[in-house]
């Protein structure tokens, strides 16, 4: 049996302006990639190495494995 869906409610809506949602629209994935750079070069070693690793692959859990 499926268990149901938890329902969480939504919240208030944002307080964002309409120039304010122009902006955000305007990030592109080069932006992202900057970003990231920059995090990379003010981080640890350790944080690095996690930026670097894998994803774990996540098994969906409403799917029968056997």
């Amino acid at each position: 049996m499926k268990k149901p869906a938890k329902v969480i409610p939504l919240g208030p809506p944002l307080d964002t302006s309409d120039d304010e949602l122009d902006m955000a629209a305007l990030v592109t994935p080069e932006d992202i990639a900057a970003a990231k750079a920059d995090g990379r070069a003010r981080m640890g070693a350790r944080g690095a190495a996690l930026l670097d690793a894998a994803r774990a692959e996540v098994e969906d859990e409403d799917e029968p494995t056997g």
